[in-house]
C-alpha cells in the first residue's frame, strides 16, 4: 500500500541495505547512512532495527532544532532518558516514562525510579547531576562525557552483548557547539571504547555530512562505515507503483507508470504520494502530474527546504530549475564568486550535487518542477 510522511519499518526494495546494515549493527561496526531527504533513510534504519532483535536507542537530532539554534540541554535529558529507560526495561526492571511530560519531568522520575529498582551508583550519580544542572541550566562539559558512556556502563552493569544507538540527522549536532564546542570530540573519545555499544547515524544534508565524516580534520574521519542511501531503480520503482496500484484495485498501464518514474525518479516519498492521490482522488496519471507542484505536501515539503537558504542560493537554485535542473556557474549569474558560495551551501544542504566538467544539478526533479511552475 501507499503511505506518505511517516516512516514504515517494511521498506520496499530496500532488502539487501537492510541485511547489509543489520549484520553491521550485530557486529558492532559503526555506520553513517547517507542519502537526499526523502529517500527512505529511516525507514531502513527501522527496519534494521526492528531485524536485529537488539535494544536500541533511537534519537533524531532535527527534533532539538529551531531555525539555526539547537535545545542541547533537552537533548541531553532525552538521550540520558532513553538509554536509560530503554536498557533497565530489557534488563527486566519497570521503569514507566509518561510521554505527555517534559523531558526534563521525564528524567526526574527516571531517576527516582532508578534508586528503587536497580541501583548502578554511577548511573544515578550521573542521572542527579545532570538532572541538577539542566533546571538551572548550567554548562554540561563534565556531565556530557558521563552521559555518552552510559549505554556501555549499563550493557556491562545487565549483561548485554549489544545495544545499539542510532541518531538520525546527525548533522544537525553541529548546532549543539554553541552548548558544547567539543561535542564531536566527546562522542568520538567515547564511541571508539565502547565494546558493547553499535552506533549507526544517518543524514539527509549530505553535504554537511560529508564534512563530518570525510574531512580529514574532523574527529569522526573514517570512523564510520559510509552508507549511500540511492533512490530506487526503475526496476524497483515500477515494481513498488505496481503492486501498490494492484492492492487498491486501480488499472494503471506500463506508459503511465513510466510516467510517473520520469517525473518523480525513484524517490520513495513522491512515489506514495503520486499514489495516494491516484487511488483517492480518482484523477488521471496526467492530471495528478501536472497539478502535483500545487499540493499543500509538495509546498510545505519544498518550502521546508527552501527557507533554509540564503536569498542568494534561493536565486542560484531558482536558475538552475528554469535551466531544466542542471548548468555551470556562468549561466547562474554575474557574481561569480556569489554563485560559488550559493552552490556550496546547495550541496551541503543536499539540494544540488557537483557531476562532472563543471555542472551543477538538482537532485530532486520535484524540486526543478516546482521552481519553474510546471
Amino acid at each position: 500500500m501507499f503511505i506518505y510522511g511517516v516512516p514504515t519499518t517494511n521498506p520496499f526494495g530496500r532488502e539487501k541495505e537492510i541485511g547489509v546494515l543489520s549484520n553491521f549493527l550485530k557486529s558492532g561496526q559503526p555506520v553513517g547512512l547517507m542519502g537526499v531527504r526523502r529517500v527512505g533513510k529511516t525507514s531502513l534504519l527501522l527496519a534494521s532495527l526492528h531485524r536485529v532483535s537488539l535494544p536500541y536507542i533511537y534519537v533524531s537530532a532535527e527534533e532539538f532544532t529551531s531555525g539555526k539554534s539547537f535545545d542541547f540541554y533537552s537533548f541531553v535529558s532525552s538521550y540520558a532518558v532513553s538509554v536509560t529507560s530503554v536498557l533497565y526495561s530489557f534488563a527486566g526492571y519497570k521503569v514507566l516514562i509518561e510521554k505527555g511530560k517534559s523531558v526534563v519531568k521525564q528524567l526526574r522520575d527516571l531517576i527516582g525510579a532508578v534508586k528503587v529498582t536497580f541501583n548502578i551508583p554511577e548511573v544515578s550519580a550521573t542521572l542527579d547531576v545532570t538532572l541538577d544542572k539542566v533546571e538551572r541550566k548550567k554548562r554540561l562539559e563534565d556531565e556530557f562525557p558521563k552521559i555518552v558512556d552510559l549505554p556501555q556502563i549499563m550493557a556491562e552493569k545487565f549483561g548485554i552483548p549489544k545495544v545499539v544507538v542510532a541518531i538520525d540527522e546527525f548533522q544537525y549536532l553541529t548546532l549543539a557547539k554553541q552548548s558544547m564546542p567539543n561535542i564531536f570530540h566527546v562522542l568520538r573519545s567515547k564511541w571508539q571504547f565502547h565494546t558493547r555499544v553499535s552506533y549507526v547515524i544517518s543524514g539527509s544534508l549530505i553535504g554537511m555530512m560529508d564534512e563530518l565524516l570525510n574531512s580529514k580534520d574532523q574527529p569522526f574521519y573514517q570512523f564510520f562505515y559510509l552508507m549511500k542511501v540511492e533512490p530506487l531503480s526503475s526496476k524497483a520503482s515500477k515494481e513498488f507503483l505496481k503492486r501498490g496500484f494492484e492492492y487498491y484495485g486501480v488499472r494503471i498501464n506500463d506508459e503511465e507508470i513510466d510516467e510517473i518514474i520520469n517525473y518523480v525518479d525513484g524517490l520513495p516519498a513522491w512515489l506514495n504520494l503520486v499514489g495516494l492521490k491516484i487511488v483517492n482522488e480518482r484523477k488521471s496519471v496526467g492530471d495528478v502530474l501536472n497539478s502535483l507542484v500545487e499540493d499543500v505536501n509538495v509546498v510545505n515539503a519544498v518550502e521546508g527546504d527552501l527557507k533554509k537558504l540564503s536569498p542568494k542560493a534561493k536565486s542560484v537554485v531558482k536558475k538552475l530549475a528554469i535551466l531544466g535542473g542542471e548548468g555551470r556557474p556562468k549561466d547562474l549569474g554575474d557574481d561569480r564568486w556569489g554563485v560559488i558560495r550559493a552552490l556550496q551551501q546547495l550541496i551541503r544542504y543536499g539540494i544540488v550535487e557537483k557531476k562532472d566538467r563543471g555542472i551543477y544539478k538538482i537532485i530532486d526533479p520535484l524540486l526543478v518542477h516546482y521552481l519553474k511552475g510546471d
